[in-house]
């Protein structure tokens, strides 16, 4: 960065230029230095009461976090393990481009040794629910708002890990996460109009329903667990598919584009329409 800021303030002085190929030009060259130089541009937007160059910041800066995103997706996919974690990461460096990473990685080792040191291997699936609900609403007291798209910060992560508020979403990746890391089997669960978690009989050695090896489920909202039978009635209080309810763990995936989508409805509520629009054509390239 240090190597370039003669450039980046060259270009910064050439935001004010009329000509649209000129605008162009640097757009491309600020997308090419990536979300570094976004702060850089904050700053100088800050400096500057001029409506039309003021836009023109806010336009170069999303299309900078549009690009970050639609690589670090592409990346993801194409990764072994498509791990929550990373993609907590990429969604939060896309909602809070000058985010702390370092802190993020604290925080969440910060977890992960809370909950590890109160598992044993003579815990059942419940118990083991228990002990992480305990440490992430007891300890920790963070607490789960329900889907308000007039307040884009509760789908980020990091907003989680600073303020201890967040919509379902950045809960559920905590719960993800730290399974990952201690061998928790949690997956996201494919429920119409509900974001909830699974626990999954490991080895599905026990099935206890037809058709299904999840044990229960989990909101990560406040921690709450549901039986197939509460899931089922849920289902068909809501009229959303024809009873008996068989479901299968869904995959990270999905719950990334779910998350994704719930962000996408935000930038359309703030009249972000290019976000909006980017956000809906980046989760259909990923299907």
């Amino acid at each position: 960065m240090t190597n370039t800021t003669g450039e980046i303030n060259a270009l910064l002085n050439l935001i004010e230029d009329p000509d649209d190929e000129v605008y162009q030009t640097i757009t491309k060259r600020f997308i090419g230095f990536g979300q570094v130089v976004i702060p850089v541009l904050n700053e100088f937007q800050e400096l500057t009461d001029d409506p039309v160059q003021v836009a023109k910041i806010n336009a170069i800066i999303s299309q900078i976090s549009i690009s970050c995103i639609e690589t670090a997706v592409e990346d993801w996919l194409n990764s072994e393990d498509q791990s929550i974690l990373e993609a907590s990461l990429f969604i939060t460096a896309y909602l809070n481009p000058e985010y702390d990473r370092d802190r993020m990685f604290f925080e969440i080792e910060k977890i992960r040794k809370n909950v590890w040191l109160e598992l044993n291997d003579y815990l059942t699936p419940l118990e083991e629910i228990n002990i992480l609900n305990k440490i992430i609403f007891g300890h920790y007291n963070y607490k789960g708002v329900e889907l308000d798209y007039s307040t884009i910060n509760h789908f980020d992560p990091s907003h989680l890990f600073t303020n201890k508020l967040s919509n379902t979403f950045p809960l559920a990746s905590v719960y993800l996460i730290i399974s990952e890391m201690l061998g928790i089997t949690i997956q996201p669960a494919d429920i119409p109009k509900q974001n909830l978690l699974c626990y999954v009989e490991e080895g599905s050695s026990i099935i206890s329903v037809e058709g299904s090896d999840i044990l229960f489920y989990i909101d990560p909202l406040n921690g709450q667990v549901y039986t197939h039978l509460d899931v089922e009635n849920y289902v068909k209080k809501m009229n959303l598919a024809h009873p008996p309810v068989t479901y299968t763990p869904s995959n990270a995936r999905n719950f990334v584009q779910r998350w994704l989508k719930e962000i996408a409805k935000a930038e359309q509520m703030k009249g972000e329409i290019e976000r909006h629009k980017a956000l809906l054509e980046l989760i259909l390239s990923m299907n």
